[in-house]
């Protein structure tokens, strides 16, 4: 009676659906495809990605900012660690093959 006053006068379908009645590969397209890969997470770094990414979104601008600090000196002898270390840096923030750019970090709940 409570379900009915809810709902209406609809109710569930009753039996099982009968074979045929769907045709394959119908329905909505899965919003993100072949591009969604699983992966797992260790817990400790799961509950502090969002800090993880807003530190390699600075590290990113602190980076650019040495690189054009060196490009800037590059007749200097003493900006040549900080070169060194800056490509070498860069090299390996590339070769985690995120996005820097593209990566919103947040403390907020969304």
């Amino acid at each position: 009676m409570i379900i009915k006053a809810l709902f209406g006068s609809q109710t569930m379908p009753r039996g099982i659906p009968k074979a045929g009645k769907r045709n394959p590969g119908g329905g909505r397209s899965k919003k993100y495809g072949a591009d969604t890969v699983q992966k797992w997470i260790p817990v400790p770094i799961a509950g502090k990605l969002d800090d993880l990414y807003a530190f390699l979104i600075e590290l990113d601008m602190e980076i650019t900012q040495w690189e054009a600090t060196c490009e800037a000196k590059k007749t200097s002898p003493r900006y040549e660690q900080a070169r060194k270390l800056a490509a070498s840096i860069r090299e390996r923030i590339d070769g985690l093959g995120i996005d820097i750019k593209g990566i919103y970090a947040s403390s907020e709940e969304e």
